[in-house]
């Protein structure tokens, strides 16, 4: 295949990811109920992964033998890919709140595409964190955005909803680049729009506080509700913008079985998001993604707008997950590296205290077939920036066990990966959480020691 149609065929491939991710994630839903779409079935032959260990079939995590595949189970050890020389900071946060010293929440922002849009592995692994260190909260949730997944949150969105910048994934300025945390901001288009969110039991302690983030143009106003006491919101009520954002924040406090309701009045308000939490310490985790992101989506976006929004949530870990749509574009694996150089400086302007996490992209399958051979390249280059950088580090590619994990994990019971080539069943973002989890907590026990 020539270098221009293996482009072409690339590109085509990256255009539909976010189209196919959004068969993961959630339609808009009086209770955000999970609907899975369909998807047409990978068909994997012996060695379709790329792989020789992967001829013989039945392998677990990690690409250990899964002596129970044919029975229907699993077993398997997962490697240690994690390098935490970059988290001292991070694990001094949680020693802090393990031993109830710490006061403030633990945040951590995990900036990623769609494997992180659909809180799967996120919020498995904000499950896992918070068992042991204390549930702290939601975090980040979005608003209006059709299909969208919180799994702490509840919620339903009505009307008409504009979503910008269009394409949300977009890699160039839009407007003038205000998308605050989450790179996306929601307009009503033409008509009134609601939003509702409750929170799911236990997912915060103590009482609910809440942060809107919002911006209002002349003649814009919306109605807030929460537990049952309204207010307008409107350029009257004087609310200042946060410094450099180009949006205000308002701070509410209710009862954890309440819930916030708004409902666009007239002109067209602006919304960038909405942050949850409790009132007692505890691990928070912020899912930011964007299906089909890449590191230049998050550049492209205001830095003024975005360090402020980070400022506020005052991380104590950033975690950049990208690198799966890279995959798939044609650029030199090479190019990144100024990228991520790039963002960890936005990052650190914003949040000097805050320690980095680089997540390198799972396995996958490429447009010709086996595993596709720029996920190891990035695998790589990320290892490398990472260490430059003073980040850490884990290798989803390595928990899968290598080049021709994604076919092992398709064909695993229960399955782990969806067969679309590219994306992961809800039971394998949990398995990769887990993994994840199991590296970042055998860094900080062995600090402890």
């Amino acid at each position: 295949m020539s270098e221009k149609v293996r482009a072409q065929l690339e590109r085509a491939l990256s255009v539909g990811l976010s189209a196919v991710a959004a068969l993961i994630a959630v339609t808009c839903g009086s209770r955000g109920a999970l609907e899975h779409g369909p998807i047409a079935p990978l068909v994997l032959s012996a060695g379709a992964g790329g792989s020789g260990a992967d001829a013989g079939g039945g392998t677990g995590l990690g690409g250990e033998r899964n002596a129970g595949a044919e029975s229907g189970t699993t077993t398997a050890m997962l490697p240690l890919t994690a390098d935490s020389s970059g988290l001292g900071r991070f694990y001094r946060d949680l020693a802090g709140l393990e031993a109830r010293t710490r006061r403030e929440m633990l945040r951590i922002v995990w900036l990623g595409d769609s494997h992180t849009a659909a809180d799967y592995l996120t919020g498995a692994l904000r499950s896992r964190l918070e068992k042991r260190f204390g549930v702290g909260g939601p975090g980040f949730v979005r608003v209006g955005l059709k299909p969208y997944r919180h799994s702490q949150v509840r919620w339903s969105c009505d009307g008409a909803w504009k979503i910008e910048p269009v394409p949300p994934p977009r890699r160039t300025p839009f407007d003038d680049g205000v998308f605050g945390l989450g790179g996306i901001r929601a307009v009503p288009d033409g008509a009134p729009a609601q939003a509702s969110f409750e929170l799911a039991p236990g997912s915060v302690r103590g009482s609910a506080h809440w942060q809107v983030w919002f911006s209002l143009r002349e003649g814009a106003s919306f109605r807030l509700t929460l537990g049952g006491v309204s207010q307008v919101v409107s350029q009257a009520s004087q609310i200042p913008e946060l410094p450099g954002a180009g949006f205000a924040s308002l701070s509410l406090e209710s009862a954890a079985t309440d819930k916030l309701e708004l409902l666009t009045l007239g002109g067209n308000p602006r919304f960038f998001g909405v942050t949850v939490e409790g009132s007692e310490p505890g691990i928070v985790l912020d899912a930011v993604g964007i299906d089909g992101a890449r590191l230049a989506t998050a550049l492209a976006w205001s830095e003024a707008s975005f360090e402020s929004a980070l400022r506020v949530r005052a991380p104590s870990l950033v975690a950049l997950a990208f690198g799966t749509n890279e995959a798939f574009d044609a650029d030199k694996v090479e190019k990144y590296r100024s990228q991520y150089r790039d963002l960890l400086n936005r990052v650190r302007l914003a949040a000097p205290d805050a320690d980095c996490l680089i997540v390198g992209p799972p396995d996958a399958v490429a447009v010709a077939g086996g595993s596709e051979p720029r996920v190891t390249a990035l695998d790589e280059l990320q290892r490398s920036i990472a260490a430059e950088l003073g980040c850490g580090f884990v290798s989803q590619l390595k928990i899968m066990g290598g080049a021709g994990g994604y076919a092992r994990w398709v064909r695993q019971t229960p399955q782990l990966a969806r067969g679309d080539r590219l994306h992961l069943t809800a039971k394998g973002y949990e398995a990769m959480a887990d993994a994840i989890g199991d590296e970042l907590l055998a860094g900080f026990d062995s600090r402890a020691r």
